[in-house]
């Protein structure tokens, strides 16, 4: 993790050097992939990609020589990768523009609910199961003048189960107009998270070829986590102290979790809420001589009280 610094955008410094930033402070940029397909977000510097790991605001920020580098308008390219970040992050509440009928020089938009002339306006809540840093929201936009283009936006950390405001409102240096929302892509160090816009049916899918290429390359190998989810503290012990739980449970072929059942708890009530929690993992299952097997697998949960 970077050390916080007050002086730097989001509280975060980006290295003793510090970042600078290149051009515009408004993050249009040309996509370069399928809407549909999981990416790696980059930076395209004369043809060299980079990994865009993190992002302050509307600034890409990416690692060169050991300091981090601010760009916003520039070309990015969604690098087409194998497999989603097996994590799941909910994209609640959102909502584009004022609602006002954008007006521009030649008359009204032909989009009349989104982006105001000079002004973007988004804001959504985004939750995840698990702890994240690093998060990067895009924002899939078709342009009336432009075409493609995508809009970035620095999330940085994600509590688990804790849902997170984003709001974005920025006037920009030019007038947007008829500009559309397409939909969304969740990045995390620069890898593409699932998200819950993404259909359920693909999103099984792309969790399926996750499993099956993983048990494709071992031979003999026991189940591995994952996709986890992180149990939540029993509201009503919140006035106590650490607690655990083991949850015993069967992972089938295809990694689903099934009769999951508290093996013990120092409370019944860790004991349920890591009951709930496992219904949402998903494991790589165990392998024996190339083939997937069923299995026994005992997970141990660790309770600390709120801050």
């Amino acid at each position: 993790m970077i050390p916080r610094d007050p002086a730097s955008p989001g509280g975060r410094s980006a290295g003793a050097t510090g970042w600078r930033r290149v051009a515009l402070a408004f993050g249009l940029a040309a996509l370069a992939a399928p809407l549909g397909a999981q990416s790696v977000l980059c930076l395209d510097r004369d043809g060299k990609l980079e990994v865009v790991q993190r992002a302050e605001r509307n600034t890409a920020l990416v690692l060169e020589d050991g300091r981090w580098t601010g760009y916003v308008d520039a070309h990015f390219v969604l690098q087409p990768t194998p497999e989603y970040l097996p994590v799941l992050v909910a994209v609640e509440n959102p909502h584009f523009g004022k609602g006002a009928r954008a007006v521009s020089d030649d008359g009204p938009l032909w989009d009349a609910t989104l982006v105001q002339a000079g002004r973007f306006v988004f804001t959504a809540d985004l939750e995840s199961r698990c702890a994240l840093d690093n998060v990067v929201l895009m924002l899939a936009l078709f342009s009336e003048q432009d075409g493609n283009r995508i809009f970035l936006w620095g999330v940085g950390h994600l509590d688990a189960h804790e849902p997170k405001r984003v709001s974005i409102d920025i006037v920009t240096p030019f007038k947007l107009r008829g500009v559309r929302l397409r939909g969304y892509h969740i990045f995390v160090d620069g890898r593409e998270a699932l998200n819950s816009h993404i259909p359920a049916g693909r999103r099984a899918a792309a969790l399926n070829r996750i499993v099956a290429g993983r048990v494709a390359k071992e031979t003999d190998a026991t189940a591995q986590p994952l996709m986890i989810s992180d149990a939540l503290y029993p509201e009503a012990l919140k006035s106590g102290g650490k607690g655990h739980a083991v949850i015993r449970c069967r992972v089938d072929v295809k990694g689903a979790v099934a009769d999951p059942v508290v093996k013990e708890a120092t409370d019944p009530a860790f004991g349920a809420a890591a009951l709930e929690a496992i219904k949402e993992w998903r494991f790589v299952p165990a392998v024996k001589g190339g083939v997937a097997v069923e299995s026994m697998v005992e997970v141990p949960f660790d309770f600390a009280p709120p801050s």
